[in-house]
């Protein structure tokens, strides 16, 4: 079998050649005509038709359309996509958004034949055309540099038109700039292109069909120096009888402030006026919450982490107590003793109702009340004492004390004995005994002599 197909190679291998070349004979002589394709991209005429009606537009499914042509075998290599122009005019769509393929053939004319699209009609959906303007809003990305916060910022424009297909607009919440402030220790300026944001504040990517009236926005930011400044606290008002006003605690001891060195030259702490800090009538503390934005001067603004400007103020409020403290007689004070009288109080003890707050009191001792009483007037003779206590320490008042008599005798008067003393108060006695009896004598006689 080998030998076989080996026997007569040479003219076998000829026989071939000759039929192929019979074949290309045949074939350039009778040159048979064939089909072709090629795909085109659909070009849109007339979008003006659509938008001056206010709607805007889309291809359903495709962008493309296929080209179907005849042309002879030999010339089939030279048919490009570019030689055929495939086109739609929405000024020729209908209201079922039907519009039909329109075709040109730009090269070639004479070689291709029986040209068709393939669809030769496509649909467009219409939507409505939506213009809305948005406040133009800036985003700050990133923190500036230790030390150093955002005080200001301006945009060159406050609003922006956005435009396309109202179910597109209608994601729109807000259309802000973005702007780097990372590291940044001065103002910033330079231009930004407006982005499209979500209800969540997430960036939106719309594509073309939706358009904004400016494609750059010129911004400025100002960064400053940030200053501490001291809290300092005003309490007006009193508290219900029976309680104290205690102190004041406060969430922050300083706050951070950023503003014009000209602004904060002169600006060492911001005061909380006694208007927002009222104890009046308090029987318990209380927590007052208040911002501090409207304490501060015009130009000068307050720095937090989360914008939030208002501290928490405790306003400490405290029942009093009351304790009783012994004065013995000896330990009050008599100024303005005269030489040759004598002074005795009675009684003995003085009891001083102290009120104060009870930690307080555990503190005090009864010798720290001090008492005294001007006798330098007081002739002999019982006398209601008037009792002056020196000042106690701040937190302490007295509240009452036993009231003391104090007897004032003149020892410059000298009897012989007590008997003189007793017969002299004896012999006074009778006097104005006798003087009375007398009167009362001559009184009746009168009325005798009236009978």
């Amino acid at each position: 079998m080998k030998e076989r197909l080996k026997s007569n190679l040479g003219l076998k291998i000829l026989s071939v050649f000759l039929a192929f070349f019979v074949w290309l004979l045949v074939v350039n002589v009778s040159d048979p005509k064939q089909s072709g394709e090629r795909s085109v991209q659909l070009e849109i005429i007339n979008e003006d038709a659509l938008t001056d009606a206010g709607l805007t537009y889309e291809l359903v499914e495709r962008s493309t359309v296929t080209i179907d042509y005849t042309v002879h075998m030999r010339n089939s290599s030279q048919i490009q996509p570019g030689d055929f122009r495939a086109y739609i005019d929405l000024a020729d769509c209908n209201v079922l958004g039907a519009v039909p393929v329109r075709l040109e053939v730009l090269n070639h004319k004479d070689m291709v034949t029986n040209v068709r699209a393939n669809p030769s009609v496509v649909h467009v959906e219409t939507e409505p055309l939506q213009r809305k303007e948005f406040d133009l809003r800036m985003e700050l990305k990133g923190k500036a540099a230790d030390g150093y916060e955002v005080n200001s910022y301006t945009l060159a424009s406050k609003k922006v038109w956005v435009k396309g297909p109202e179910s597109l607009v209608g994601q729109i919440t807000a259309v802000g700039v973005e702007v780097d402030i990372e590291g940044a220790e001065g103002d910033l300026t330079g231009v930004a292109s407006p982005i499209f944001y979500d209800a969540n504040g997430n960036p939106l990517n719309l594509g073309e069909k939706v358009s904004v009236n400016q494609t750059e926005v010129n911004y400025t930011v100002q960064i400053l120096k940030v200053r501490q400044l001291t809290l300092d606290f005003e309490v007006g008002g009193n508290v219900a009888d029976g309680y104290r006003f205690t102190g004041i605690e406060c969430d922050a001891k300083t706050i951070s402030v950023v503003g014009l060195r000209s602004q904060l030259a002169s600006i060492t702490s911001i005061t909380i006026p006694s208007e927002a800090l009222s104890v009046e009538g308090l029987m318990a503390g209380k927590v007052v919450t208040v911002d501090v934005s409207q304490f501060l001067p015009e130009g000068v603004r307050m720095v937090t982490d989360n914008g939030d400007t208002t501290i928490h103020i405790r306003l400490d409020v405290e029942r009093l107590s009351s304790r009783i403290y012994s004065i013995d007689k000896n330990d009050i004070v008599l100024t303005g003793k005269r030489e040759g009288y004598d002074y005795t109080f009675i009684p003995d003890i003085m009891e001083v109702t102290v009120q104060g707050l009870e930690e307080d009191l555990d503190s005090l001792d009864s010798a720290a009340i001090k008492a005294s009483t001007d006798v330098s007037q007081l002739e002999a003779g019982v006398h209601e004492a008037a009792i002056s206590f020196e000042a106690l320490e701040h937190g302490y008042e007295i509240f009452d004390y036993t009231r003391m008599s104090l007897t004032v005798t003149d020892s410059n008067r000298s009897f012989e004995s007590e008997e003189d003393l007793e017969a002299g108060a004896t012999a006074s006695d009778m006097g104005e005994s006798g003087e009375t009896e007398g009167q009362a004598a001559e009184e009746s006689s009168g009325s005798g002599n009236n009978h």
